[in-house]
């Protein structure tokens, strides 16, 4: 009984929010939402604890019941800010431009924060649902609806948008870098793990280049470009 009682206790406490260090990342690498928040943590040059959220073989995360305490979904990203827990990974991109990142990479004014706000959206369902999608279920790491064929063809509505847009401006938002293309990034440069190649977008590919020549870039966990040699 003691025994198990120290068990349990520790897990409470891995999972219990506590103020230092002060930023804690509950974190799988190949996993995109969790890069997104990865990536702009580095372009803003913070340092922070990640902690590791594993798969039960190419299932769902494994995550204790306490978990629920961090993120009610118990979805990962998850972000430990002075012992505040933050879920979601917009949210958490948010958090960051606000308290750390000042006007630069979120406004705050009413246009300006709209302008990007709509690139946030397009990332959270266009971007994931079609890119995101065909990318876990090329793994065999999808579990939810549709087929790779319906997935492939929302991400050619997604690439279309961005490369209308992009085709007309280094970044989509502001004239400059932002959340907008951090939230963008990830799912698309990994397009080619979904059987998505991106040849028929050149100006999405000059952004993903732009983006990577950012200050304190952080490479992605398997291809660091649109079909680049492999890093993981």
């Amino acid at each position: 009984m003691e025994d198990g009682k120290r068990r349990a206790d520790e897990l409470d406490s891995r999972f219990t929010v506590r103020d230092p260090p002060m930023l804690k990342l509950y974190n799988r690498e190949r996993s995109g939402n969790c890069y997104k928040v990865r990536l702009m943590l580095s372009l803003l040059g913070l340092e922070y604890e990640k902690i590791p959220v594993h798969r039960e073989g190419k299932g769902r995360n494994i995550l204790p019941p306490e978990f629920e305490r961090l993120s009610p979904l118990r979805q990962i990203p998850v972000l430990v800010a002075d012992g505040k827990p933050y879920w979601g990974t917009i949210a958490i991109l948010v958090y960051l431009a606000r308290r750390y990142g000042g006007e630069r990479w979120l406004p705050h004014d009413p246009e300006g924060e709209a302008t990007v706000t709509q690139w946030l959206s397009l990332a959270q369902n266009e971007i994931f649902s079609g890119l995101g999608r065909a990318r876990s279920m090329r793994a065999g790491r999808w579990h939810g609806y549709g087929t790779l064929e319906e997935a492939h063809a929302v991400a050619a509505i997604a690439l279309r948008v961005l490369e209308a847009r992009l085709s007309a401006s280094d970044w989509l938002a502001l004239g400059r870098p932002t959340i907008a293309d951090v939230a963008c990034y990830s799912y698309t440069v990994f397009a080619p793990e979904g059987g998505i190649s991106l040849k028929p977008y050149p100006a999405v590919r000059a952004w993903l280049g732009r983006v990577q020549g950012l200050p304190n870039y952080l490479a992605t966990p398997v291809y660091d470009g649109a079909g680049g040699p492999l890093v993981e």
